[in-house]
């Protein structure tokens, strides 16, 4: 997970300035949100959280440029067009599957296409519905519905890093093409790469640790891979570049 932050932090730099007004959604205890406010940017993080908000706000209390929090789903992110107005924000992002727990990403569209400027980008990393290392390794363990578990139709319940290991989450899964579908016409496809995809994913971390030379190999594999079709889809996470189409803003709502 931190190499996945890291890889996360790097790209989003590249793709935004420095003193960008960026609209974080789904910002958990607010890691990236403080360390980009450290870079410069001006981050509006919202959680639907208000126990995540409160420590990521907790943790920002000794940071000399403030991060503004919000507990906000993303389904109800319109509401801060009334604080910010149209076109407010440069950019703004989504990290490791918040987008996979939101309902209504047709209204998130809709909202953003009203929050972001004109060209503006949004870049999401989401979890991905085929994963080449979970099949792999399912099928080798001789586990075909843990294999294939992210195939099930509509919900899915996914467990989360808890002490007891038993806490679950209801997910979507979505493929590359179906995310992107979800936001048009308000938003044009620019980019996709796999995170990781050669790389094994989190739940290997113990794997990862026993083998470091490989993992060093295959990091730099991932690297050079992971952007090239159908490699870029096989991934436990995609990242996904969209931009905001057109010159006018969204009416907010339900979307399309």
């Amino acid at each position: 997970m931190a190499w996945l932050r890291r890889e996360s932090l790097a790209i989003l730099q590249v793709t935004f300035p420095p003193g960008s007004r960026l609209l974080e959604i789904g910002c958990g205890t607010g890691d990236e949100a403080l360390a980009l406010s450290r870079l410069s940017y001006r981050v509006v993080a919202t959680d639907l959280s208000p126990a995540m908000i409160a420590c990521a706000s907790t943790k920002a209390q000794y940071e000399e440029k403030p991060v503004t929090w919000r507990v906000l789903p993303a389904g109800e992110l319109a509401a801060l067009l009334d604080d910010y107005g149209p076109g407010a924000f440069d950019g703004a992002y989504s990290s490791f599957g918040a987008l996979n727990c939101e309902p209504r990403l047709n209204r998130v569209a809709s909202a953003l296409a009203g929050l972001l400027r004109p060209e503006a980008f949004l870049v999401c990393s989401v979890m991905n519905r085929w994963c080449a290392w979970e099949i792999a390794w399912g099928l080798l363990h001789l586990r075909p519905r843990h294999a294939f578990r992210r195939l099930g139709r509509g919900w899915i319940e996914a467990g989360l890093a808890s002490p007891d290991g038993r806490q679950v989450v209801p997910v979507r899964y979505y493929t590359p093409r179906a995310f992107a579908r979800a936001f048009k016409p308000y938003f044009r496809f620019r980019d996709v790469r796999g995170l990781p995809v050669l790389l094994p994913p989190p739940f290997l971390d113990s794997f990862c640790g026993r083998h470091p030379a490989l993992m060093a190999h295959l990091e730099a594999a991932d690297r050079r891979w992971r952007g090239r079709w159908p490699i870029s889809c096989l991934g436990d996470h995609f990242l996904m570049v969209l931009e905001r189409s057109g010159s006018g803003f969204a009416q907010t709502g339900e979307g399309e």
